[in-house]
């Protein structure tokens, strides 16, 4: 099924390729000695967030990326990751052979990269975190000319903002969002679309003045899902930790490129089922509002 799919994008696809040829040639690394790169790529703009492409601005959005490129097959041949702090953060060269290939880049600021054998199952995981995500994914031609794209990546990920009215405990020193209902893997080739149900987990050391808390995932196909979150505060240390609050939050809906705000107590448990629940903000102009039990 994997290797249908790939055939049926790269058939449908291969020949669509961004124009460049008025813009100013880029300087990327390459991969091998001298000049020998064939395919240079190079980040020039990230959905609702327009910059020039230079390192200092990619470096805002974004502390990671990866650039991954499969063959015909769906076989992962290239990998190159590179983290805010390299040399030319944003653009790369790579030398390929003659032939249609699949090219996905990933731009996020996780604690580590996404698994990415399989285009149609690259995943996070609660280790290397979640975080704003993200995407570019199209075919790539290498013909006897060299090629130059200019890349730009769109958002796969929704976020829940959590602005609590009540105070943080004061004996808790660290807080943990445990949610499901949204996906930590998603399908490059289909777009981006989360392809599992995860369970997600998102912990915050405390210093009692934060004013707000964020965690994001990866829509389902559909874009209709809804998050159930458990909020629990602790204090303590590896050896003896107990828990200081407690708080669940069911049916909270999120949409790709959209913020979902969550205004109530998170920590009082007599106002707990008190939420106003607002999709709207800086992402997108669409604006949805959900209440719950106000």
């Amino acid at each position: 099924m994997k290797n249908k799919c790939f055939s049926y994008v790269l058939t449908c696809v291969c020949g669509l390729m961004l124009c460049v040829a008025s813009c100013e040639k880029m300087t990327v690394n390459k991969e091998g000695p001298g000049d020998d790169a064939n395919v240079r790529l190079s980040i020039s703009r990230i959905e609702q967030t327009p910059f020039n492409a230079t390192r200092a601005l990619v470096a805002d959005v974004c502390s990671r990326i990866s650039f991954l490129v499969y063959d015909s097959s769906g076989n992962r041949i290239r990998k190159e990751d590179q983290q805010a702090e390299d040399e030319d953060f944003g653009q790369v060269g790579f030398m390929l052979a003659k032939g249609h290939y699949f090219l996905v880049v990933t731009a996020h600021s996780g604690e580590g990269n996404p698994t990415s054998t399989d285009a149609q199952r690259i995943a996070f995981t609660n280790k290397t975190g979640f975080t704003d995500t993200f995407l570019y994914a199209d075919s790539l031609t290498v013909g006897d000319t060299d090629v130059e794209r200019l890349l730009t990546l769109k958002r796969i990920v929704a976020m829940v903002r959590f602005v609590p009215y009540d105070a943080v405990p004061a004996q808790a020193d660290s807080i943990r969002f445990y949610y499901t209902g949204g996906s930590g893997t998603f399908d490059a080739v289909a777009g981006g679309w989360g392809t599992v149900n995860s369970k997600q987990m998102q912990w915050y050391g405390l210093t009692h003045r934060e004013k707000k808390f964020e965690i994001y995932t990866i829509p389902h196909v559909g874009d209709d899902d809804h998050l159930d979150v458990q909020v629990n505060t602790y204090c303590g240390n590896a050896s003896d930790v107990s828990i200081v609050s407690e708080c669940e939050i069911t049916g909270i809906p999120v949409k790709r490129n959209h913020i979902t705000t969550c205004r109530g107590y998170l920590f009082s448990p007599v106002y707990q089922q008190k939420f106003n629940i607002t999709i709207d903000d800086v992402w997108d102009n669409d604006s949805i509002v959900f209440n719950i039990n106000e």
